[in-house]
């Protein structure tokens, strides 16, 4: 499974061109792996290129939390 982590602390653009390759079961995945939907939302309703967004934004948002 990619890790959005490992690939996102080197280039989060990378990591955005990276995920609509995996397809919506793998992107769904790795939401949940990675505990990445903090606000709840229904996933099911979301587009794939919304669950990128989400899992994009997540990942910016820990690692510069992490940085702090």
């Amino acid at each position: 499974m990619l890790d959005p982590f490992e690939v996102g602390s080197r280039s989060l653009d990378v990591l955005a061109q990276q995920l609509p390759a995996l397809g919506r079961a793998r992107l769904l995945n790795i939401i949940a792996a990675y505990d990445l939907n903090t606000d709840d939302r229904d996933l099911m309703v979301l587009t794939d290129a919304e669950l990128i967004s989400l899992i994009v934004g997540a990942v910016e948002d820990r690692l510069v939390q992490r940085r702090r």
